[in-house]
């Protein structure tokens, strides 16, 4: 698919993403980084099986706090891989803000890079679909990691480049078996133009499971570490 159909399409797809489902109120979740000791390692299953992991790290600098992403998986069929999709990433953040972002992504044989910095006029983003400028005050595809992530209505989209529109509801409070103990939690369900689904957080705000479809696949995510 060349560019001008895919950024089409993913309009088309932002603006259902923003009518299909009640959005949450904007920015009512402060936006708190976690502590070094919180990343998250998921193992990521489709039919049952594991065929990747979602890795999140934080390392905290002085001033800022630099979050890592690096998400690996594969689908194999008879010894053959049908599928495969590396991408990782980096972002900075200084004062509660994004202030950089560099990640490559590598889907279906084509790599993708974009790259993003804060400027006086906002956030400037370099990506395949080509420059633009978000607000300041943006979060990324990748910030699975805070729930103020689903009270956005768009995105940085980190993987392909572009702003995606997202929108989402708080499902309900319930409990969850994780590591043998019942975890009080909170569910949300989104919807963006590459991803839906559920995911599900504790009371100190941490991802601690999720639920996805992606391309017509069903993919489940089981907190490891």
């Amino acid at each position: 698919m060349n560019h001008a159909r895919r950024t089409l399409l993913h309009a088309a797809l932002a603006g259902a993403a923003g009518c299909a489902l009640p959005s949450l109120s904007t920015a009512a979740t402060a936006i708190v980084l976690p502590a070094a000791g919180d990343g998250r390692r998921f193992g990521v299953l489709y039919k049952g099986s594991r065929i990747g992991s979602h890795t999140v790290l934080y390392s905290p600098a002085t001033g800022e706090t630099r979050v890592a992403t690096e998400i690996h998986l594969r689908i194999k069929v008879a010894f053959f891989t049908v599928f495969a999709f590396d991408h990782s990433s980096e972002e900075t953040w200084r004062g509660g803000r994004l202030v950089a972002l560099n990640s490559e992504t590598v889907e279906h044989g084509e790599t993708l890079r974009v790259q993003g910095a804060a400027a006086p006029d906002g956030f400037r983003v370099l990506g395949a679909s080509g420059p633009f400028v978000a607000p300041a005050a943006t979060l990324t595809s990748n910030s699975l990691w805070t729930p103020a992530v689903l009270e956005q209505e768009s995105l940085v989209d980190a993987q392909h480049g572009g702003i995606i529109g997202v929108s989402a509801r708080r499902f309900g409070d319930e409990e969850i078996v994780e590591g043998g103990r019942q975890v009080p939690v909170t569910r949300y369900t989104f919807i963006t133009p590459y991803l839906a689904g559920s995911i599900w957080y504790d009371g100190d705000g941490l991802w601690v499971r999720g639920e996805f479809e992606r391309d017509g696949a069903k993919i489940q995510y089981q907190l490891e570490t």
